[in-house]
């Protein structure tokens, strides 16, 4: 899991700040996330209270707000307390929106919060290609009704603090038309510096939404190099598609695909010295229990071109099978 790190008491005076605010103008969400996860080669499964989360957003006007999304988020038996995102927001008359804080990466398909998926993991592509969260700034404008363009600068992947004097920069081109939603993002720059070794990454992604009547349909496609100070290149490439159809008012299925080439053995490592090239599936039915109440039931595979899991026995295999239950409250 990407770590989501932040000063948490800078969140905590932004959340002060909005719930003082007259109420009319502030919104306050959140939602609290519980599963049972077992992967099957284990002995046994794990029920968990996974993550809690209290969102606040404070408009003062047509043209500003301030939001900040604290989250409790499980780790091993404690929980850390820390901030998804935090940050202020303006539109100007010639409709450049600048946001200046901790924002959710804008990459990918898929989302960072268990409300807004529809299966209980992420895809190879997100966990691996993507980053979670940017700190530092970003600019978006439309351009006509169906294109936006979007830039930043940043720290670095997942980063609030910033180890060298190198910014990280990117740029988004989405598309909209009806019930379509796309786009291709950019991103590059140099990162490490400290204690770490520097080392420069550039991610190109483009990733696609539909949503007919009754249907998600989304895809996403990832590609990124890191080049390390000594010259040395690594690269992957994978890939990610998902539908999801609602039957009813109450019962849903989603089904997902995935594949991550990691072509020189960054992302997973090395297995007896060869890269690895990894597929998953997952298969997951939902269930609206409430409004805003939620629940579904996920069954992934992960396989491997080498032994990369180990079996129930404590053997190596090349395959890793897991289910989960997860219920969500989203209020």
């Amino acid at each position: 899991m990407r770590a989501r790190y932040v000063v948490l008491p800078v969140a905590l005076a932004a959340l002060l700040a909005a719930a003082a605010a007259p109420a009319q103008d502030t919104a306050i969400t959140g939602f609290v996330d519980a599963s049972y996860f077992q992967d099957l080669a284990a002995k046994g499964g794990e029920f968990g209270l996974d993550q809690a989360e209290i969102d606040i957003e404070h408009r003062s006007g047509d043209r500003t707000m301030v939001r900040a999304d604290l989250e409790w988020v499980k780790n091993g038996e404690t929980f850390d307390a820390q901030v998804e995102q935090a940050f202020v927001r303006y539109t100007c008359p010639a409709d450049w929106t600048l946001t200046f804080g901790r924002f959710n990466a804008p990459i990918g398909f898929e989302q960072i919060d268990p409300n807004e998926m529809y299966q209980f993991s992420h895809a190879l592509v997100y966990t691996y290609g993507q980053p979670t969260n940017l700190t530092g700034i970003m600019v978006d404008r439309p351009i006509g009704e169906r294109v936006t363009v979007t830039a930043f600068g940043v720290n670095g992947w997942d980063q609030n603090a910033e180890s060298n004097a190198l910014k990280t920069w990117g740029g988004r081109l989405d598309y909209t038309h009806g019930v379509v939603d796309g786009g291709i993002v950019a991103i590059t720059g140099k990162e490490g510096g400290g204690a770490a070794p520097e080392f420069d990454r550039t991610v190109l992604d483009a990733d696609l939404a539909c949503t007919p009547e009754g249907w998600v349909l989304g895809a996403d496609l990832n590609h990124g190099k890191v080049t390390e100070a000594g010259g040395a290149e690594a690269t992957w490439f994978g890939f990610m598609v998902m539908a999801h159809r609602d039957f009813n008012s109450w019962l849903g299925l989603t089904m997902r695909a995935d594949y991550l080439d990691d072509q020189d053995g960054l992302l997973f490592g090395p297995v007896g010295g060869e890269v690895q090239k990894r597929n998953a599936i997952a298969i997951a039915p939902t269930f609206v229990l409430d409004e805003g109440f939620g629940a579904l039931v996920e069954l992934r595979i992960d396989k491997s071109d080498q032994d990369a899991f180990l079996d129930s026995d404590g053997l190596p295999t090349d395959t890793s099978t897991s289910v989960a239950f997860e219920m969500t409250y989203a209020f």
